[in-house]
């Protein structure tokens, strides 16, 4: 019996646009997360320090990070200010 890497089942499964769509899904989502924490670290915040500035309670800033992408535009916009950055959502 032959084996498949998980690479090469990975490359079949991403000929499925169900699967194609679920994992460009999370692979944006871990992008924005990501994102988020760089902000805050180059800003030299501690989830703390941002949920302050946001009005609102750390533990929230932590359930945003792990979960960026439930997060709205609104909420996005006013993370991003508390950690002193300005960005600009464009089409790729």
């Amino acid at each position: 019996m032959k084996y498949k890497t998980l690479s090469q089942v990975h490359t079949e499964a991403m000929h499925d646009p169900e699967y194609r769509a679920a994992y460009e899904a999370e692979e944006a989502s871990e992008q924005l997360r990501e994102t988020l924490a760089s902000w805050r670290k180059e800003a030299g915040l501690t989830s703390a320090q941002v949920a302050e500035r946001m009005g609102i309670k750390a533990p929230t800033i932590s359930r945003m990070e792990k979960n960026a992408s439930r997060m709205s535009i609104d909420t996005l916009v006013r993370y991003a200010r508390a950690c002193g950055v300005n960005f600009k959502i464009q089409q790729v």
